[in-house]
């Protein structure tokens, strides 16, 4: 998805936000915002705003000589959600429909994000929207179907605490279908993605493959990652991406076999996804049936 006008205010926002988070003085938070308005007047709108946040985050790590400044807010969202993680379970369970429910679960589970609009300080404050969540555009029947007929999943994950609700969806899709199971994460630290060391961390590695993107980057950029990463992507049955960021990375990506799970947090994707802010979309990519119809 290109970058929209309307996206600068945010990464302004974020970034003084990171920079804080990072433990920045406010002589250095002033070079990081100086710095991203730098970065946006030279970039192109063509570029994603993931594309965009990666440049920026790279100047945060430098000022604030962290490979990581995210690292103890990830370890503490991993476990709060693994403290939930019974609760959870046993809400599934318990449901008329435990495989629906997992899918909303882990939807749901996408608003344990960094980003600029989220509306909570502490995870715990999530609970009763994950039990939940609203809905938009949910595509669970189709998704389940293309599950049932694949020998091969690549679930493209997006954030700590959130991969939690991820580990309850595999791991009932594990037990229910016979495809297998790939995990790719980050390939390194930005925000509070979910890298190796989270998804290990959360025992994601006992029933799933799990790998990385090869690439930092807030979501799947293909041109970014690493060969493991585009063969695996490549030759998968069903590919499954989390969250906004790697909506905005592979939307335009020519494949039908792609489906995005998402929390819509901003206008701009709302209008892209014709959802409005706050719902949980689950879809088919879109963007194969587009071009054919140009």
């Amino acid at each position: 998805m290109k970058t929209y006008l309307e996206c600068y205010a945010c990464f302004l926002r974020h970034g003084l936000e990171a920079s804080r988070i990072a433990g920045l003085d406010e002589a250095e938070q002033k070079q990081v915002l100086n710095g991203i308005m730098e970065i946006l007047k030279a970039m192109d709108l063509t570029a994603t705003p993931p594309q965009i946040a990666q440049v920026i985050h790279k100047r945060i790590r430098e000022l604030s000589r962290s490979s990581d400044p995210y690292k103890e807010m990830k370890q503490e969202q991993n476990r709060c959600l693994l403290q939930m993680e019974g609760d959870l379970q046993r809400h599934i369970s318990g449901s008329a429909n435990p495989l629906l429910e997992a899918i909303k679960l882990a939807g749901a589970c996408n608003a344990i994000d960094m980003g600029p609009t989220r509306n909570w300080d502490r995870v715990e404050d999530l609970f009763n929207q994950l039990l939940s969540p609203r809905l938009g555009t949910f595509q669970a029947e189709d998704f389940v179907e293309s599950v049932s007929q694949a020998n091969t999943l690549l679930y493209v994950a997006d954030n700590a605490g959130e991969i939690v609700g991820d580990k309850i969806l595999l791991s009932l899709l594990r037990r229910e279908m016979k495809a297998d199971i790939i995990l790719a994460v980050r390939g390194g630290p930005i925000l509070n993605d979910a890298t190796l060391e989270d998804a290990l961390a959360v025992g994601i590695g006992t029933f799933a493959r799990v790998i990385t993107t090869g690439s930092n980057a807030p979501g799947a950029i293909l041109s970014g990652c690493s060969k493991e990463f585009l063969d695996v992507f490549e030759k998968a049955d069903l590919v499954l991406a989390k969250g906004q960021g790697n909506y905005e990375a592979l939307e335009g990506v020519k494949k039908n076999n792609v489906f995005f799970l998402l929390q819509v947090k901003c206008p701009v994707v709302a209008r892209d996804l014709k959802a409005e802010v706050g719902e949980i979309v689950l879809m088919r990519n879109r963007a194969l049936d587009i071009a054919n119809m140009q």
